[in-house]
């Protein structure tokens, strides 16, 4: 019985891509913290989501799914 998706190392690098946007709107983008508060905080989301999108990308490239083996039915 198998307990992950099988796409476990995609939604992986998704949440790594979520970490590294969250690290850098919080530590590296200085006028983030300039802006007012619900600017910043938009700012802040987008990055994220960005990162996620751009994790789940990068993921998808490097771990396609296998072309072969046995079928699932």
């Amino acid at each position: 019985m198998k307990l992950y998706p099988d796409d476990w190392r995609i939604r992986l690098c998704g949440a790594a891509g979520c970490l590294a946007g969250g690290t850098i709107a919080l530590f590296v983008i200085k006028p983030m913290f300039e802006l007012p508060l619900w600017i910043g905080g938009l700012a802040f989301v987008a990055l994220i989501g960005i990162g996620i999108v751009l994790g789940q990308f990068i993921g998808s490239r490097l771990f396609p799914p296998s072309s072969g083996g046995p079928s699932a039915g």
